[in-house]
């Protein structure tokens, strides 16, 4: 789910099988009063990526059509002056489950992911939106997909966690600056991967939840300092959380809701160190919802229960004091 100048989302892709065994090329806006469905994808995908430009477009990036198929190399961009999607030039190496933030010069890292069976990929590309192409960016130190990226308030792209053999997870941190150099980092806390990572008001990054062996939910968060270069233990969930992308948001009073991937919704307090469930457990879906601002009210879509049973949830709320 992304955010469109006008204050609208757009919610683009997906799965419509239970599994997400096929994707979708539907593509909706989202308005405190109404769903309206707009011009489809070019490419039903699922395990893409949706970044918002800074002209207000939103590019995509990736992805799959159905489980057991080849990543998706096609990219396109929607345009909200006329409700249309644009084919860009492809991507050199394609993926799914990769990650992409956008760095001070409107420029987009498209970080890692998935390539093929249980094979995994370090190269980052960058989309320039003035031309429309792909170029190749710096490789990250090792190949993972179910990663985490956001910009940063310097300009560059944080890049973290990942899965780099199948249910192993990596502690990486890297830095993506506008020049294409890449910074490492010291390591996460607690290697992870099916988790989720946004930018603070405080020019801080919060990372969240997500596994370290794909059976375990992790409970934990961590701060990334941008100041020293490190991770700090951040407040605790009130419960263990994974596939986590696209299911966090900062509220306008800084602190994060997190649906998904757990029981109900909370909301995380650095500044605290606290956390509180606003939701109760069992009337949310397990799995892979999506956040979102309308106004100052949270919106949750979609996901599938502990069936992998898809949901037609939505669900919007006033996050309180």
């Amino acid at each position: 789910m992304t955010a469109l100048p006008d204050g609208s989302l757009l919610v683009a892709g997906g799965c419509v099988v239970d599994g997400c065994t096929t994707a979708t090329s539907s593509a909706y806006l989202v308005t405190e009063h109404d769903v309206e469905r707009v011009g489809a994808l070019a490419k039903a995908r699922d395990g893409h990526t949706a970044t918002a430009l800074q002209d207000g477009r939103v590019l995509i990036v990736g992805g799959w059509a159905a489980e057991g198929q080849p990543p998706l190399s096609s990219a396109e961009v929607y345009d909200p002056a006329n409700r249309r999607w644009t084919p860009v030039s492809p991507l050199s190496t394609g993926r799914g489950g990769h990650a992409a933030a956008m760095l001070a010069d409107g420029r987009v890292v498209v970080a890692g992911g998935w390539v093929g069976p249980s094979t995994y990929t370090s190269t980052t590309e960058l989309f320039d939106p003035t031309t429309g192409q792909f170029t190749r960016g710096p490789d990250l130190p090792v190949a993972v997909d179910a990663l985490a990226a956001t910009s940063l308030a310097d300009g560059s792209v944080l890049v973290v966690g990942g899965q780099q053999k199948p249910g192993v997870a990596s502690d990486l941190a890297v830095r993506i600056y506008p020049d294409g150099t890449l910074e490492n980092l010291a390591p996460l806390i607690t290697a992870r991967f099916k988790h989720t990572v946004v930018t603070l008001a405080s020019g801080r990054a919060l990372v969240i939840g997500g596994t370290s062996d794909d059976v375990n939910l992790l409970d934990t968060t961590e701060v990334f300092d941008p100041e020293r270069g490190r991770f700090l233990p951040g407040p605790r969930l009130t419960a263990g959380r994974y596939k986590l992308s696209g299911s966090a948001t900062v509220l306008p009073d800084g602190r994060v809701a997190v649906a998904g991937g757990g029981p109900g919704v909370e909301i995380l307090d650095v500044r605290t160190g606290t956390s509180r469930a606003v939701v109760a457990a069992g009337t949310m879906p397990a799995s892979f919802s999506t956040t979102g601002l309308l106004g100052d009210r949270l919106l949750v879509l979609g996901g599938y229960d502990e069936q992998i049973q898809l949901t037609g949830t939505k669900l919007l709320l006033d996050p309180g004091d």
